[in-house]
């Protein structure tokens, strides 16, 4: 799904960071985030990709944030200034952008 629509947003309280010109440094936060919630293995590497392609291209820094819903894992990329990233699609992984919003989810 790759739409300009309404976004999730993490509950309080879920663990981000600051996401700067490190993909590296991102794909092993969604990494660690994503075990924290028990996706391992072959489905957390689809959203590890999905991740690191998002952080090579944001065009400034943007807050990232990770958490486990019903329906999914998500992985949510926030910037400042109201330009999301422009990532390729991954497969396995839906990708949603609105405003400064880019949000990934990998169904469960």
């Amino acid at each position: 799904m790759e739409a300009q629509e309404t976004v999730p947003e993490p509950p309080r309280g879920t663990p981000g960071m600051a996401a700067g010109d490190d993909p590296a440094e991102v794909s092993g936060f969604v990494a660690a985030q994503a075990a924290r919630h028990g996706v391992i293995g072959n489905r957390a590497a689809l959203l590890v990709i999905a991740a690191g392609e998002v952080s090579a291209r944001l065009r400034e820094p943007a807050d990232v944030r990770v958490w486990r819903a019903e329906d999914g894992l998500y992985c949510a990329f926030r910037t400042a200034s109201g330009r999301p990233a422009e990532p390729r699609p991954t497969p396995g992984v839906e990708l949603v952008t609105a405003g400064p919003v880019t949000v990934l989810r990998l169904p469960l």
